[in-house]
């Protein structure tokens, strides 16, 4: 069995990709790696995003329970 590990790029890199795919895509597609490396200002960016993420989804959830 393999090891999922991912470069992350730039900072801009990840912006353009993300104004491309939509932020559900972005995070599903990050989220799915065991091992994550790159310059610290990216990881930021990705966790960042996965936070925000995060927030929709509860937001929608809390949305539908009332």
């Amino acid at each position: 069995m393999g090891f999922n590990q991912c470069y992350i790029s730039s900072v801009e890199n990840l912006q353009l990709e993300l104004n491309n795919v939509g932020l559900e895509t972005f995070v599903k597609r990050y989220r799915k790696y065991e091992c994550i490396t790159g310059p610290s200002e990216s990881f930021r960016f990705l966790e960042e995003k996965i936070k925000e993420y995060e927030e929709v989804i509860n937001d929608n959830i809390n949305n539908n329970i009332s």
